[in-house]
């Protein structure tokens, strides 16, 4: 998936861009827009960001699951070499440490993530912070044609909205 980051300074430009997405087939859970000011855009029926979204949850929780599995798999083998309560410890052991472990740092990692932002979103925050009537409009796309798409409406329609940059291989999870 690829997003789009776009910088605009009202209100309206922002309900523009959302009509003329949607005009353009770009559906809702495609755009999402952030700012100081989230009840006014929720006022204006506009597809904000969501806590998954804002913060980094999904990135952190998902390194903390990684970092549990890995211990989980050392712990499992230790415990399954070492024989520690004097019953063969096989399989089941590397299996439900690594569960346990996993399960365990997804949670501290989410922990972690839920307060600190979004490291996709960091470079555009000090603009928002700034400025109080910014807003940053995320437009995510499958492939070139939707980007192409895009691109059109933006450059056509919404010059006032400037491109902050992309992101050609964007996941939650990286």
């Amino acid at each position: 998936m690829k997003r789009i980051y776009y910088t605009t300074k009202s209100l309206p430009s922002v309900m523009g861009i959302s009509r003329d997405l949607h005009g353009a087939g770009i559906g809702d859970s495609r755009i999402h827009v952030t700012g100081k000011n989230l009840a006014a855009l929720e006022m204006a029926h506009v597809n904000t960001t969501t806590v998954l979204e804002d913060t980094d949850i999904m990135h952190s929780g998902f390194l903390g699951a990684m970092y549990g599995m890995a211990m989980g798999v050392t712990v499992g083998f230790v415990l399954a070499g070492m024989d520690p309560w004097g019953s063969d410890l096989g399989s089941e052991a590397v299996i439900g440490s690594t569960l346990f472990f996993m399960c365990f740092g997804a949670w501290l990692g989410g922990i972690r993530g839920i307060s600190s932002r979004n490291h996709h979103l960091e470079p555009y925050m000090p603009n928002l912070d700034q400025d109080a009537s910014s807003y940053l409009v995320m437009v995510d796309a499958d492939d070139d044609k939707q980007m192409k798409k895009i691109e059109s409406v933006m450059k056509e329609r919404h010059r006032e909205a400037k491109e902050a940059g992309h992101e050609d291989h964007y996941s939650p999870f990286f």
